[in-house]
């Protein structure tokens, strides 16, 4: 996450959602920002909202997850918990996020991994998964193994901060951007957004992979099944209040 502690406000990037454009939108009206990793890879970051507060010290740290060790009701139990007890201590800091349907993400972070040039041959799994292996084999390790967080869990929408962030949704990104601006008061510059690391212009054919995925369609849905129901609704896309200007599905 980039972090303005002037300002106290961060921005949160999920892969393959305008993240690179958002990112320099973001450095120039906030020339403080800076990654809250403190050894980063790359100029943007993927380090989930609950993470990237407990780094900056705004939020409690999490005592070890106690959950992923245990099972069934116990691990259930435990995690509720947690949920309820972080809930209870509300973090002020404005987090600016963008979220995209779900399965066009994934299409897109496949085909952006499968070509990318990278210096060293990655070593994650998942990434290694996109460019040896095929479409489906990369469903399974994304959300049927969950290798791939979902928007829930990756902007912590249960979180000390979920009544400050704001997710931009990716079809109309540069009104929901300027609605958000409007409601922090940030003063966004007048140009454009750009649009960097983008894959083709023209309009991706999902038709080949959705028949690729076959049943796994199913299991997308469901490991990102809090997009296709509140989350939905609560998108920010520059349209009048009451419209979500998404169509689910």
């Amino acid at each position: 996450m980039l972090y303005s502690e002037s300002s106290d406000i961060g921005f949160a990037h999920y892969p393959k959602t305008a993240g690179h454009s958002l990112a320099q939108w973001f450095r120039e009206v906030f020339p403080d920002a800076r990654l809250v990793e403190t050894q980063p890879r790359h100029s943007v970051s993927h380090l989930a909202v609950s993470d990237s507060l407990e780094r900056l010290g705004l939020v409690k740290g999490r005592i070890a997850q106690p959950w992923k060790n245990r099972r069934g009701l116990a691990r259930v139990y435990a995690k509720i918990s947690y949920r309820f007890s972080a809930a209870r201590t509300p973090c002020a800091t404005r987090i600016i996020g963008v979220v995209r349907e779900p399965f066009e993400m994934l299409v897109s972070l496949y085909e952006y991994w499968r070509n990318y040039a990278f210096e060293a041959e990655p070593t994650q799994p998942l990434i290694q998964s996109a460019r040896r292996g095929t479409f489906r084999e990369f469903l399974v390790l994304a959300v049927v193994e969950r290798g791939l967080p979902n928007y829930h869990d990756f902007y912590d929408m249960s979180g000390p901060a979920a009544a400050t962030t704001r997710l931009l949704d990716f079809r109309s990104l540069e009104p929901a951007h300027r609605q958000v601006c409007q409601e922090f008061q940030i003063d966004a510059p007048p140009t454009r957004l750009g649009i960097l690391n983008a894959g083709a212009r023209a309009k991706r054919r999902l038709e080949p992979y959705l028949t690729a995925g076959g049943s796994l369609v199913a299991d997308v849905r469901s490991h990102f099944a809090w997009y296709y129901t509140a989350g939905i609704e609560q998108l920010v896309t520059g349209a009048q209040a009451g419209s979500s200007g998404v169509e689910p599905g």
